[in-house]
């Protein structure tokens, strides 16, 4: 090979594609030149993998002969050769000289087969390392497809190709999200700094990531023991300051965990404390001091014999006042309080046994959860002003899934049974009673994956929910759907692949918003459950470092449920957002560069979709452009990164009143490893100081909204200690 020519393989193995870092492939690489070894590795597992033929020269690997994960293998490959793999945030891997490690992916544990048609993006724990978030919104700001609403962690909601998060079907270590509680505040509160992967399956996704999954999937995973310790280290963690001088914020979060004779124990906290910040105007936005608290407890057992047995528990909270709504600052013409606290708390507990060998007909996995998400609200009204108001709203689900998968000469396939039991709560404190409505749903699904002659990755499931839904009045009835997906992957040749998706999705009667339920709404027209139509098509191509991809995409959601406090909860909708999407850059061993550009349009019943519209389902987002760039010199232990996003006028929505308008955004940073144990990491958030709302923040095409922006330019530092 010349220096610098990315060894693109195809993906050969459906156990492992897109370089997937906790799924266990079966090697059998016979021992010899290193160049050769990596090679025949690389197209075992599907991944792009970088160097220069000169690093390798006069090099030797023992081989492999086992089943690992892509970091392990990578490990063992490399031992004793002074080189190491880096993964990139486009997911190729790049050989480097050996330096030392910031929190390495290490993961030896098996999760459920996935292909990588299956998924619009995926991030793993180097990559989100690499990008040091703060809030969910760090975690995407690399993607032109995906949006973040709000400025703070209370008010942020994720759109995935112009769906709203909760219109997917989100999970957390497996467990059902269930967090439509008021539409002011985030839907899923989380901490990104305890997340070990992120993945989406934006408008198509498989049938067993759930049901509900109108608009696809978005799967989070926290971190585990073996994402931080080696396999021959018992104690460890690490522990992490930051300051950020915009809003004088400081924040402090570490882990400890320990290994042992197949046990495993972690305890993670972190915590956020600091003032309001300033916008690009030098004004202070109240009301936005970072007030978030997370925890995460695991413990966990593993036998090559038996499988593996985990609990799991974290709890998020961001308790403090709020503008009075929390996703903006004010409306004009309503006069209401300034602000009011918003107690926002979510919690998660998990259990779960797997035993997945990557081979036979036996491969079982059972998973227990209880998730709830409850916001309190307290505010004194402007008259009179001697009484306090409390709003209590809380959803809930409980959930299991019992899944085997099949491993076949043919194909990997998934088959099991999923049952949820979610509650949706609302009690005002001059009522004692709680109003809700509850949904039951049992479903059954099976997904399979396999290859054609290596040259189609094929992946199709179907699924069929019963479900039974309780009204506020008490009146219940009875739905049954089916779903269907179909993805697709062809290879033409070597450097090209095109994809291609479908899918047919019944979501059942979704519950309405906590803060609006009414006690007093006439269930006896029997709500119409939603459903939608997924497309998409796709081209990928790479060729000595260089890729381009393209998508287009479509999702129509019909009776999408609105209800409302006064008109009624039987109100539907239907939704229509469709765009396109590409992305062009380079990789090489110094870095990379990626620029991405989105073009998403939203509709409501043939109409422009504004940000009230499409509460629950989608947001106006129009054009967004993102340029992403990382250099690294390797000698000196340095990386530099630089990221922005650019997003145009969209007068699409300017009937509302008025466009949203367009604004550019920098970011950079440095990261230099002092020290085996010890990171330093400097940033520099908003570098031109520009005052703009986000584009997926609420309300910009409201001539009586003011809506909040983002912060101006901070400067931060955070410094990491690995033990």
């Amino acid at each position: 090979m010349s220096s610098g020519l990315a060894l693109a393989a195809l993906p050969v193995n459906a156990a492992e594609q897109n370089g997937s870092e906790s799924t266990l492939i079966l090697y059998s690489i016979a021992p010899g030149p290193l160049a050769s070894t990596l090679n025949e590795f690389a197209s075992t597992a599907g991944i792009t993998l970088t160097f220069d033929p000169a690093q390798v020269r006069g090099l030797n690997s023992n081989g492999l002969h086992d089943r690992y994960s892509v970091s392990n293998a990578l490990h063992m490959l490399l031992a004793n050769t002074g080189l190491q793999a880096n993964r990139t945030a486009s997911g190729a891997y790049i050989l480097v000289p050996g330096v030392s490690r910031a929190l390495p992916t290490v993961n030896v544990r098996a999760e459920a087969v996935s292909t990588s048609t299956e998924k619009t993006l995926s991030y793993d724990r180097e990559q989100l390392d690499k990008i040091n978030p703060q809030d969910i919104k760090d975690v995407f700001k690399r993607e032109a497809s995906v949006a973040v609403g709000g400025s703070i962690t209370a008010n942020q909601k994720v759109y995935v190709r112009g769906i709203e998060e909760t219109a997917m079907a989100v999970s957390i270590d497996g467990a059902r999200q269930n967090n439509k509680v008021f539409h002011h505040n985030a839907t899923n509160l989380i901490d990104p700094a305890l997340l070990k992967t992120v993945r989406a399956s934006a408008g198509v996704s498989p049938a067993d990531d759930g049901p509900g999954a109108l608009g696809g999937s978005l799967v989070y995973e926290t971190i585990d023991v073996a994402d931080v310790l080696h396999a021959d280290e018992t104690l460890g963690g690490f522990a992490d300051l930051a300051y950020q001088t915009n809003g004088e914020i400081f924040g402090a979060k570490g882990a400890l965990m320990a290994q042992t004779n197949g046990f495993e124990f972690l305890a993670y906290a972190n915590k956020l404390h600091g003032g309001d910040y300033e916008d690009g105007d030098s004004n202070k936005v109240h009301f936005t001091e970072p007030a978030l608290t997370s925890v995460l407890l695991k413990a966990a057992y593993s036998s090559a014999d038996i499988g593996r047995f985990e609990i799991s528990h974290d709890r998020t909270e961001d308790d403090s006042a709020r503008p009075y709504r929390a996703n903006l600052m004010s409306v004009r013409g309503r006069p209401v309080p300034e602000s009011r606290r918003y107690d926002l708390e979510r919690e998660t507990t998990v259990f779960e046994y797997s035993r997945d060998t990557g081979q036979g007909l036996f491969n079982p996995s059972i998973l227990i959860s209880d998730s709830a998400t409850r916001v309190v609200t307290t505010e004194v009204p402007l008259s009179p002003n001697d009484q306090i108001i409390i709003n209590n709203g809380g959803t809930s689900s409980t959930s299991a899934k019992l899944k085997n998968v099949f491993h076949t000469s043919f194909a990997h396939i998934s088959a099991g049974v999923d049952y949820y039991d979610d509650t949706a709560k609302f009690r005002e404190e001059i009522n004692p009673e709680f109003m809700q409505e509850k949904a039951e749903n049992i479903g059954i699904f099976t997904q399979v994956r396999h290859e054609v002659a290596k040259y189609l990755d094929l992946s199709y499931g179907v699924r069929y929910d019963d479900q039974k839904f309780t009204g506020t009045d008490g009146s219940s009835f009875d739905e049954q759907g089916a779903s269907a997906n179909l993805s697709t992957d062809l290879h033409l040749g070597q450097y090209v692949s095109v994809n291609a998706a479908f899918a047919k999705v019944w979501g059942g009667v979704a519950l309405a918003e906590n803060y609006i339920l009414n006690d007093a709404w006439d269930y006896s027209r029997a709500i119409l459950p939603v459903e939608s139509d997924n497309y998409s098509v796709g081209i990928k191509s790479h060729y000595n470092g260089f890729i381009l991809e393209g998508n287009l995409f479509e999702t129509d959601i019909q009776n999408g449920r609105v209800p409302s406090w006064r008109e009624g909860g039987d109100l539907v909708a239907d939704f229509l957002i469709e765009g396109f999407d590409v992305l062009f850059g380079y990789i090489s061993q110094r870095g990379e560069i990626t620029l991405g550009y989105a073009d998403i349009e939203s509709k409501k019943d043939g109409k422009a979709a504004t940000s009230y519209d499409g509460n629950y389902f989608t947001a106006p987002l129009g054009r967004l452009i993102t340029l992403n760039a990382e250099l690294n010199f390797h000698d000196t232990k340095v990386q530099l990164g630089l990221n922005g996003e650019k997003a145009l006028k969209n007068k699409k929505i300017e009937k509302e009143g008025r466009a949203q308008r367009g604004y550019l955004v920098l970011n950079a940073y440095a990261n230099y490893q002092l020290t085996e144990q010890l990171r330093l990491r400097v940033f520099a958030d908003n570098l031109t100081d520009r005052a703009y709302a986000d584009r997926a923040t609420y309300g910009q095409e409201f001539v009586d909204v003011v809506p909040i922006y983002e912060p101006g330019r901070s400067v931060g530092i955070s410094l990491r200690y690995q033990f």
